[in-house]
């Protein structure tokens, strides 16, 4: 696993080490909406991850809240998907709510977490029989931390 920091160093994930930047014709195809996440990563396998920083905080329930919305929609837009129970897990210095679900036969898992004052939305994706990638991606929001940038340093 290779440690990434993320929007401007304030947010830190541990990612496996095969995992790079996407080439933007694969993202054109994956996200053709202007509105794509804002970090995308990859790898040759096809299994990625996203993420999206909002800056709006959240309380316990409110996280619970978004993340059942967050299935609804899902249901709409893939009625063939599979939803799983939502899980909420204390982390480090936050709070996440997840679910995994099965879309187009990929395994999919959908994350919120309330971190100081902002929203961290994301994504895993990997193919659906492959268990030792679906945990290796779940580490990737399991492992997210605020950090503090030190005053004067970029």
């Amino acid at each position: 696993m290779a440690s990434i920091a993320m929007f401007d160093n304030t947010i830190v994930t541990e990612l496996p080490d095969d995992f790079s930047d996407l080439p933007s014709a694969l993202l054109l195809t994956m996200f053709p909406n202007e509105m794509r996440p804002q970090v995308i990563k990859g790898s040759s396998d096809g299994s990625f991850v996203t993420f999206s920083l909002i800056q709006k905080s959240l309380s316990g329930q409110q996280l619970f809240v978004v993340s059942r919305n967050a299935q609804s929609l899902l249901q709409k837009l893939h009625p063939d998907c599979y939803n799983q129970r939502i899980h909420i897990i204390p982390l480090e210095d936050s709070s996440c709510a997840w679910f995994s679900f099965m879309a187009q036969g990929k395994k999919n898992i959908l994350f919120i977490i309330s971190i100081e004052d902002r929203m961290l939305l994301g994504s895993c994706c990997c193919a659906e029989d492959d268990h030792m990638r679906y945990n290796e991606i779940k580490m990737a929001f399991l492992s997210v931390k605020a950090t503090r940038r030190q005053e004067g340093k970029r």
